[in-house]
């Protein structure tokens, strides 16, 4: 169990704990009639010529419905807010440590004898262990179990991909969503997410979330409320990012590398060999 005063800490340092790094490296180059910003701006004053703007690059490329979401998006203060205001990473890796991993490896081991079946699928299909995975879905959403405050996530990804602070990156990130919808893997102008736009209990960004999608129960892919997909498609993500069986994963291994991958962040990625290290034991 997490006490208030343990998920208090959590959450001051939520607003990092995404896959930044995921995005940015295992999306492919930018060619023809991929997402490139209409404009930016650093407040909403031309909020609604950009998504005109942006419906009218994309026709064409998907459908009808998908382009209708973006006529009702609204530029987001909390969230640039949000976005300005990131300060947990600045913590020693032993103070990050403290704050996010204390409590996490116990309910990792519960959830891994909880679905056995789907770590054990995950671990022979894709070679990715127990640990990383369980080690990934407590520090970023205490195994689902952790809401805390949520956005549309379409909404928060036009907002960041309109805004200058980091257009290329968001801008990429819009399109996947879009492709999400598209799909019909889920509904991202209604679905909720954390400030900058992930989807699922653990975390991943719309890119990051078509290289991993995988339906592990037989229900549909969905990541936001089976457990089974959370840990299929997390493990999914790492192999398609060339995470070795069998292979080591603390710092300068090369699946360390692919953990680098999943979040930019030092102390992240420190955080989450040393935790699998003591969730395996």
């Amino acid at each position: 169990m997490y006490s208030a005063k343990s998920v208090r800490n959590w959450l001051l340092a939520l607003p990092l704990a995404l896959p930044l790094g995921a995005a940015a490296l295992a999306l492919p180059a930018l060619v023809p009639g991929e997402a490139q910003a209409a404009f930016c701006s650093n407040d909403g004053g031309r909020f609604n010529e950009w998504k005109q703007a942006i419906k009218a690059e994309y026709s064409g490329q998907f459908k009808a419905s998908t382009l209708a979401k973006i006529d009702g998006l609204q530029y987001s203060t909390a969230v640039i807010k949000l976005d300005r205001n990131q300060k947990s990473f600045k913590l020693s890796f032993p103070e990050f440590y403290k704050r996010r991993a204390t409590g996490v490896a116990s309910g990792a081991r519960k959830r891994i004898q909880q679905y056995k079946k789907y770590f054990d699928k995950a671990e022979q299909q894709f070679g990715v262990p127990p640990e990383i995975i369980a080690a990934i879905w407590g520090l970023e959403s205490a195994f689902g179990t952790y809401k805390g405050k949520s956005f549309p996530i379409l909404q928060s990804i036009a907002t960041l991909s309109y805004d200058c602070r980091r257009t290329d990156l968001f801008s990429r990130e819009f399109r996947a969503a879009l492709e999400v919808i598209d799909r019909g893997y889920a509904d991202l102008s209604k679905a909720q997410g954390a400030w900058a736009g992930e989807i699922g209990q653990t975390q991943f960004l719309p890119s990051s979330f078509l290289i991993g999608a995988t339906d592990f129960d037989g229900g549909g892919v969905n990541v936001f409320s089976s457990p089974a997909d959370v840990i299929g498609s997390t493990a999914k993500w790492f192999a398609r990012n060339g995470w070795q069986r069998g292979g080591d994963y603390h710092e300068g291994a090369a699946n360390y590398g692919v953990i680098q991958r999943w979040n930019k962040a030092g102390v992240y990625q420190k955080t989450i060999a040393k935790l699998a290290d003591e969730i395996r034991g």
